[in-house]
């Protein structure tokens, strides 16, 4: 079912307001996760609501968010999450890093003790809307044992990049491992199988199960290189920012303590180096060779990063948000709850 994005908005505030938030926070978390699902990330969307209403509910996460800067000097911060939500520290800190490039030429900005931060190119893309390249990584529960192991030890691990161009632009928003673990939760809630090259089941073997994936641990990207990147992540996110790392970490989708979430945002001024109007037209150029090449057997076309969801973005813009019916069933029952008139059930189509 199609939802317009102006209702799916104003709805997250509704339940976020009802939760605890303040009105500001409200829109800042509603904007990321319903860019999310504008973008066809539905794992790192308005789903996030249920968990965090579910965490909120069980005593697990205490409303309002009031992150706070715990250091400042130079191009550089530190922001501690307060275990907040996520998406209130990581809107702090890609804010914060922005204005330091503006500043510096580059801004490189710590988080420490978040949440789940939703999806990563939601933050890098505002910078990249402002001229500015950015990086943004985090860390997550143990999911992915290191090339060679058996064991969960580190999380999916996601890094977004994001590169300011003309159209659709350059984002790429990957987990470090195979695939997000958001996807095998979606899959074990829908009884689908997952291919058999995703996880390991808790006795080190391949398997199809989601279920036995989520109890047994994930195969990282690329074998040994994607492990590489998973544990960079998890040191500069992590350990620097004085935040958890590996097995310190928790789910944010269990009722087992504060998740101690770490995060780093990295942004740089592209007009540092040169005219931001001419680094945009080389960008159209390289794009416009790597879409224009020959193109592989069993491909019709060559896309750049991102183009999927911006293409997907624009889409919803148009038409409305695609959510699942029994989402939409949960997220309306939350909003009775906390008075509001919205329903999303009652609400098609068209932004």
């Amino acid at each position: 079912m199609e939802v317009p994005v102006n209702i799916l908005k104003h709805g997250a505030e509704e339940i976020l307001k009802y939760l605890g938030e303040t009105p500001e926070n409200a829109v800042k978390i509603a904007e990321i996760l319903v860019r999310a699902d504008m973008r066809g990330v539905s794992t790192h969307g308005t789903y996030l609501l249920t968990v965090i209403s579910m965490r909120v509910k069980g005593g697990q996460l205490k409303l309002p968010t009031i992150p706070k800067v715990i250091s400042d000097s130079g191009a550089t911060a530190v922001i501690d999450g307060m275990d907040g939500i996520g998406m209130v520290a990581g809107s702090m800190a890609i804010e914060l890093a922005i204005e330091k490039a503006k500043q510096y030429g580059i801004g490189i900005v710590l988080i420490r003790n978040t949440n789940n931060l939703g999806s990563l190119a939601c933050y890098t893309q505002k910078a990249a809307e402002q001229g500015m390249i950015a990086i943004m990584s985090c860390n997550a529960a143990p999911a992915m044992a290191p090339w060679g192991g058996a064991e969960k030890f580190m999380g999916t691990n996601p890094i977004a990049i994001s590169i300011p161009a003309d159209g659709v632009g350059f984002t790429a928003d990957m987990a470090t491992s195979v695939v997000a673990r958001g996807k095998i939760r979606k899959a074990a809630r829908h009884g689908i199988d997952i291919p058999d090259n995703w996880a390991l089941d808790i006795n080190g073997v391949p398997t199809t199960d989601p279920n036995k994936a989520l109890k047994g641990t994930l195969l990282p990207m690329g074998g040994p290189k994607g492990s590489a990147l998973a544990m960079a992540v998890d040191i500069i996110s992590g350990l620097l920012a004085g935040s958890g790392y590996g097995p310190l970490l928790k789910s944010f989708h269990v009722l087992e303590g504060p998740t101690r979430v770490g995060a780093s945002c990295i942004v740089i001024d592209v007009s540092r180096f040169m005219a931001l109007g001419k680094f945009k037209e080389l960008m159209a150029e390289y794009s416009d060779s790597i879409k224009s090449m020959k193109k592989a057997e069993g491909f019709s076309e060559i896309l750049m990063p991102g183009e999927i969801e911006y293409r997907k973005e624009q889409n919803s813009l148009k038409s409305g948000i695609e959510l699942d019916p029994q989402l939409i069933s949960t997220l309306d029952e939350i909003l009775v709850q906390a008075g509001s008139n919205i329903r999303l059930g009652e609400n098609k189509g068209g932004a």
